[in-house]
């Protein structure tokens, strides 16, 4: 591409020349031809400056196209982590009612706490709260979630407590078979699950029952939802007791916040 400078140049210089060509009138023609010249080039010329202003408007146009562009998205992606803020309050407040329902229908004195740890592998099932010695939380100590008990505490230090889940292998709850009012142990399975243990052959226990506490091991006041019973095998001939499993009533792998039960008492049977 030739610069400015040049084509105009250029230009002055056939210009000058045609002007020189027609002072003599018997040159007339060759001015002619000078000019029609003079006129191609200053055309072919042009074309590129002109193909180069129409190049440069386009990339502009493009340019501001782009900067446009960026901004919507950069907009769009606020928006959308506005409304993922939104979405996770409106799932924390429902969590938080349900911590609430147990806390105004519970006569026993509750601490609220978050989960700040968990070890959910199939050997043990616990979780850490931030709640420990500091605020009353000791050994033993009922925790609920939302929908019922999901274990108790299995030791605190000053400010965090870990808490053993009834899925735990090492868990063991007195229980009751709501409907039918069977007895049995509630006990970790280590899969998220629960077996109730100990219950004999004859006794009447259906998929769907409602597994709640006993209040019979002391620790567990009577009435807290467990869980539902999910499978019944009555086993073989030589067994005595029946494989009962029960799905705990929490899911256990999504607890977020809790509530511990600072001393012992009993809550409305069959609380959700």
């Amino acid at each position: 591409m030739l610069p400015v400078s040049v084509v105009l140049a250029l230009s002055i210089l056939i210009v000058s020349i045609g002007l020189w060509l027609g002072v003599f009138g018997i040159f007339q023609p060759i001015k002619q031809v000078f000019l029609d010249l003079s006129g191609s080039f200053q055309g072919v010329l042009i074309k590129p400056a002109s193909l180069l202003d129409k190049v440069w408007r386009s990339y502009m146009a493009l340019h501001d196209v782009t900067v446009e562009n960026a901004a919507l998205k950069k907009e769009i992606a606020r928006l959308q982590q506005e409304i993922v803020h939104y979405n996770e309050a409106v799932i924390a407040n429902t969590r938080y009612k349900k911590l609430l329902d147990i806390k105004e229908t519970s006569k026993i004195p509750v601490v609220a706490a978050e989960v700040i740890g968990s070890d959910l592998a199939p050997w043990v099932w616990s979780l850490t709260i931030d709640k420990g010695r500091r605020d009353g939380v000791g050994a033993e100590m009922v925790v609920l979630s939302g929908a019922g008990v999901i274990g108790q505490i299995m030791e605190s230090s000053e400010h965090t407590s870990k808490v053993l889940l009834l899925a735990d292998h090492n868990s063991a709850v007195a229980a009751l078979v709501q409907r039918s009012r069977v007895p049995g142990i509630l006990k970790g399975a280590g899969d998220g699950l629960c077996r109730l243990a100990y219950v004999g052959k004859e006794e009447d226990v259906e998929v769907g029952d409602t597994i709640i506490t006993s209040g019979t091991d002391q620790i567990f006041p009577k009435g807290l939802l467990l869980g539902t019973v999910t499978a019944v095998d009555k086993g073989s001939g030589s067994d005595l007791f029946q494989i009962i499993t029960v799905k705990p009533s929490v899911d256990l792998k999504r607890v977020e916040e809790v509530l511990v039960q600072i001393k012992g008492g009993s809550l409305v049977e069959g609380l959700h």
